[in-house]
């Protein structure tokens, strides 16, 4: 009788194997992420032991996240990148002006292809090797019955890949904050292959999670169970600036695609407006902090002073969020092609966690799912780039508002109840339900 009590409790037990090579306090948006789900989980009850990766003290991040974190274990990073890193690697990313470079944008689309991405990518094999091991072990100690990814990197998915053919009662759930760069790109070398490898590598996966509808369709190729959870936005009170700000103040932080993202849209709209005499030049003041800083002063110094440009390589999350809280207009630059939809960044839910509001520039087709959130949260703001005079009277409207100390009605109570910590832990209990069907190891 005690023998079979023992065995229900140990299905009613949850303990979760969370193996991600980026693990908060780093504070990025993709940590932001992982850190929402490590939280989500922790609210449903789970157990959590943590594999990652052991990062050089100098990549950027601060120790402000402060997660309760019962077990660790950071895995020695030995390969490409943290070799580059004591060289060329700005915040263990290569600068842009390295990947102008003959030959690099090939070797960097080689590196993001499977396989090679596991091979040489971030991690690599002795990442993997070590990961796996410790897994296998933990597993065994901690009587392990759920396991979490999240790519990017690959590598994590694959390791999670093995354990569950090591462990077939783990319970896998596979998260994508992006599609894989082979299926985004298809290329005639591996395009099969990658196919066949990424539809057998998540046969293994209990669960399937993504970000938007859009990465959802093309995820539904390779697994029947597609989960959106998109982000969450915080339920405290954001106080707004009492005070108009100094200077009408564009802000961006983040990535830089210049081959997708275009800021000359907005630029030009600016311009006409100034040259109409509806705008100051002197008021215009552009913020950016991230890692292409070389990129945002390439577009901007052409028309704008270096009086006018407060633009940094990187700034500290508390930073940046300080920025994000201070801006008239915290600008996302975004893209949607044929090949690539639904790319619905993290960073727009930074934004709308400040209460500020959001401009979004779309380079290509129109995206429903991100107009519909911003939607949610003011009534203008989302502009695709031919829509010059719709952007051009939006710009004016929030200038001239912004001289009389007039506040944009923004909703921010709306979108946080929509993208709440509930909804969030619900898409995690549905997620990691599981019926168990055979004794832990």
């Amino acid at each position: 009788m005690n023998k079979k009590k023992r065995t229900i409790s140990n299905y009613m037990d949850k303990n979760l194997l969370f193996l991600s090579y980026y693990f908060p306090p780093v504070q990025v948006s993709s940590s932001i992420r992982i850190r929402h789900f490590y939280e989500g989980f922790m609210a449903n009850g789970f157990t959590i032991s943590v594999l990652t990766g052991r990062f050089p003290k100098k990549m950027a991040g601060e120790q402000t996240i402060n997660l309760p974190i019962s077990n660790i274990y950071h895995i020695p990073l030995i390969g490409l990148r943290r070799w580059l890193s004591n060289f060329i690697l700005t915040h263990y990313t290569l600068p842009l002006s390295w990947k102008k470079k003959v030959f690099v944008p090939a070797l960097l689309s080689f590196r993001n292809r499977i396989p090679f991405n596991i091979i040489i990518g971030d991690g690599g094999l002795i990442y993997l090797w070590i990961a796996y091991f410790k897994g296998v072990n933990w597993i065994k100690t901690y009587k392990t019955t759920h396991l979490f990814t999240s790519y990017s990197p690959m590598v994590d998915h694959f390791i999670a890949y093995l354990l569950k053919c090591t462990f077939p009662h783990l319970h896998w759930m596979a998260d994508f904050r992006d599609l894989p760069a082979d299926i985004k790109y298809p290329h005639y070398f591996n395009r099969n292959f990658s196919k066949y490898f990424l539809k057998h590598l998540l046969k293994k996966a209990d669960a399937v999670i993504t970000v938007s509808k859009g990465i959802a369709e093309e995820l539904e190729n390779f697994h029947p169970k597609i989960n959106i959870y998109s982000g969450c936005i915080s339920q405290e009170k954001v106080q707004r600036p009492t005070i108009i700000p100094a200077n009408f103040t564009i802000n961006y932080t983040g990535s830089i695609y210049p081959d997708y993202q275009d800021l000359t849209p907005l630029i030009q709209v600016i311009l006409a407006l100034i040259e109409e005499g509806i705008m100051n030049k002197n008021d215009i003041v552009w913020t950016y902090c991230g890692l292409h800083p070389f990129q945002y002063e390439h577009w901007l110094t052409p028309h704008f002073g270096k009086e006018q440009l407060d633009i940094k390589a990187f700034l500290p999350f508390s930073a940046a969020r300080k920025r994000q809280r201070g801006a008239s207009i915290n600008l996302v630059l975004t893209w949607s092609t044929s090949l690539q939809k639904g790319i619905l960044t993290t960073k727009l839910f930074e934004y709308l966690d400040t209460g500020r509001p959001v401009l979004v520039l779309t380079n290509g087709s129109l995206e429903t799912e991100m107009k519909g959130i911003l939607s949610c949260y003011q009534k203008e703001g989302y502009f695709q780039n031919n829509e010059n005079k719709e952007l051009k009277d939006w710009i004016e409207k929030m200038y001239k508002g912004w001289k009389i100390n007039q506040v944009y009605p923004c909703n921010r109570k709306k979108i946080a109840l929509k993208f709440s910590e509930d909804t969030r832990n619900a898409v995690i209990k549905k997620v990691s339900d599981k019926t168990p069907t055979r004794k832990n190891t």
